[in-house]
């Protein structure tokens, strides 16, 4: 895990090429404070900063080919890596080092740009080929690890990290509105053309620009296949299946010449991770959970059972009120943009203090999004499909939304779209295309079907939109502590896997009754009590853990935003005379938000008031 950043320039216009690369290095001290390293020329110009993982003394950057004439950076983990290498040795090829970072430049020698096809990992790349003076710019399958960059002249600048970009001169910081609106619906910019700086892009994921001195374009190389409905097997295949990808993806990623770890939240998807990962260390498995003060908001217990039952080498910490409100500004200023998940800082702390011990971490991202985590709005499609019924039954019962997009739409907003309408002001309005092109992406994603096309779709949703902000979290939490976090279940082959598997093993109703019983109800008040969410994965879990947590229910990590963010201080600094955002919105619609009477259901109330206050933040911290 490394921080890479680099300033392509074929046309020749930035003199002072090294010198930028250096002050973004620097800001990537925190992702590879253990070495550095650099290329430089007339047209490229390369940074790179180190956390050694694999070969600790052997491993620096930038590598090269054996010829020299193609060099390369990168971030992340090849996990097969000792596959390719003696691949390429068959070929004649000769290596230096036991880092997964010398094979690069050689595999894209032998195999150009399809070599990304055998690599099964998480990596941003960045190769220059000076045989033919092209530059690739390349993202892992699922956007696991990051890569921005905007575009200076005729210039192209990459980063790591937004910090980074942002921290050079010739950077012009202006707003981006449409990301601001867009963040408001969903708690993050969805769209990859599209951060709250204007200009910066990320490189979408399972794609690769090429650039050379008189083109550049974005070519896709995987993408995340479309949910099936069709079933080829039977539950036992799939069962079987699953348990060993997954055996397979956990052994594969607990490959590391440093300590490593596991988030252990006490849920299923840390939970099983722990249980299969104890099979390959043993009792000397390390495992980190967050805990709170407040005891309904408290599920370290759950944390212990599983550490108990495993033999792990449990740890814990406890997030306290003040010191979540007191580093929010810390929170925004690590991530340059403003935070997405109330928890981000609670996972900071956690990998503050993991650091203590290990450099690397397992943790159970893209479990929700793949097997059917999110039942309250993953299984809403039945509420949909029912309400239309009813309607055509002419009973005097009227759906409010007779369109899936819409529907779902509500299902999953933070702010829906006629509260942000009341919300946002006239002149905020103006500077945006009121969601128009947001809405053109999310609608080819979410489209009219049958039922179980719309379960599929609501999935498809989750995996392409909602998981990229819990990616970008997860790194840049533990990188900002020097650590690199690893996810077993986004493994690629996993996720092709559970994608060819119907819905009725991701999200299962209890019985027929059930079923029944919930004609009358909401998947918003029967989730979890009518159904099973991640059916698959529970019936898996009871190889490994305890019926009490593979029966459990999934709490996530909520904290108890309505009471913490409820006080004259927080209101005061979104509608004072000293706000610099209280301009986006209309002050009496602000004031009835500020009230907290409505959404106090899921602390969605204070989710709201903590969403304003991370833009009021980001608002001083880079235009104040």
């Amino acid at each position: 895990m490394c921080g890479i950043c680099g300033i392509i320039d074929f046309k020749r216009q930035l003199p002072n090429k090294v010198d930028l690369t250096k002050l973004m290095s620097e800001k990537l001290f925190h992702r590879g404070p253990d070495d550095s390293g650099d290329y430089n020329d007339s047209s490229i110009a390369l940074g790179f900063t180190r956390l050694s993982i694999l070969d600790v003394q052997n491993g620096n950057q930038p590598v090269f080919n054996n010829s020299r004439k193609i060099v390369s950076i990168f971030n992340g983990e090849i996990y097969n890596f000792k596959e390719i290498k003696q691949e390429l040795i068959s070929k004649g090829y000769i290596f230096y080092s036991n880092s997964d970072s010398e094979i690069i430049p050689s595999a894209f020698e032998y195999w150009g740009i399809d070599f990304v096809h055998k690599l099964n990992g998480m990596f941003s790349i960045a190769i220059y080929d000076k045989r033919n003076n092209d530059f690739y710019l390349i993202r892992d399958r699922l956007g696991i690890k990051p890569l921005h960059y905007f575009k200076y002249k005729n210039t192209l600048i990459f980063a790591s990290e937004i910090n980074s970009l942002t921290s050079l001169p010739i950077f012009k910081k202006e707003i981006n509105f449409e990301a601001i609106s867009t963040y408001l619906s969903f708690r993050y910019p969805t769209e990859d053309e599209s951060s709250f700086f204007l200009g910066i892009k990320r490189l979408p994921a399972g794609s690769y620009i090429k650039l050379d001195s008189s083109s550049e374009k974005i070519f896709s190389y995987w993408e995340i296949p479309l949910p099936t409905s069709e079933k080829k097997h039977n539950e036992d295949y799939y069962l079987h299946k699953l348990d060993d990808l997954l055996n397979k993806s956990v052994k594969s990623q607990l490959i590391s010449d440093v300590p490593l770890g596991i988030f252990l939240s006490g849920g299923l998807d840390s939970s099983l991770l722990s249980a299969v990962a104890s099979k390959n260390v043993g009792n000397n498995l390390n495992t980190y959970s967050v805990t709170l003060e407040e005891t309904n908001y408290n599920e370290s217990e759950k944390a212990k059972l599983v550490s108990n039952y495993l033999g792990t080498n449990h740890n814990e910490v406890i997030l306290k009120k003040k010191d979540f409100l007191a580093n929010l500004n810390n929170l925004i200023n690590i991530k340059g943009v403003p935070a997405s998940i109330p928890h981000e800082y609670a996972l900071f702390l956690l990998s503050k203090e993991m650091k203590k011990k290990i450099s690397v971490v397992l943790s159970g991202e893209g479990a929700d999004e793949f097997f059917g985590g999110y039942s309250r709005v993953q299984g809403s499609p039945f509420d949909f499909f029912k309400n239309k019924y009813l309607d055509k039954l002419s009973l005097g019962f009227k759906t409010k939304e007779k369109d899936f997009y819409n529907f779902i739409m509500r299902r999953y907003n933070w702010f829906s779209p006629e509260e942000k309408n009341k919300l946002l002001s006239s002149n905020f309005k103006n500077k945006t295309s009121n969601d128009a092109l947001l809405n053109v992406s999310w609608k080819d994603v979410l489209k009219e079907g049958s039922l179980n096309d719309n379960y599929n779709q609501v999935l498809y949703m989750f995996q392409k939109k909602h998981l990229k902000c819990l990616l970008d979290r997860l790194d840049t939490m533990t990188m900002a502590a020097s650590i690199e976090a690893r996810v077993p279940f986004l493994d690629h082959k996993i996720v092709e896997f559970i994608n060819s598997v119907p819905f009725e093993f991701k999200l299962k109703w209890k019985s027929n009754f059930h079923k029944m019983a919930s004609l009358f109800s909401s998947s918003e008040k029967y989730t979890e009590k009518n159904d099973i969410n991640k059916y698959l994965l529970r019936k898996l879990s009871t190889k490994y853990l305890p019926n009490k947590i593979s029966n459990a229910k999934k709490l996530g990590f909520p904290v108890p935003l309505n009471e913490w963010v409820d006080n004259d201080e927080i209101k005061n600094m979104l509608k004072g005379k000293n706000s610099l955002s209280k301009n986006f919105y209309n002050s009496d619609y602000l004031n009835q938000i500020l009230q907290m009477k409505k959404g106090r259901n899921y602390d969605f109330a204070g989710k709201k008031i903590w969403m304003m206050l991370n833009i009021e933040i980001w608002m001083k911290e880079h235009f104040g």
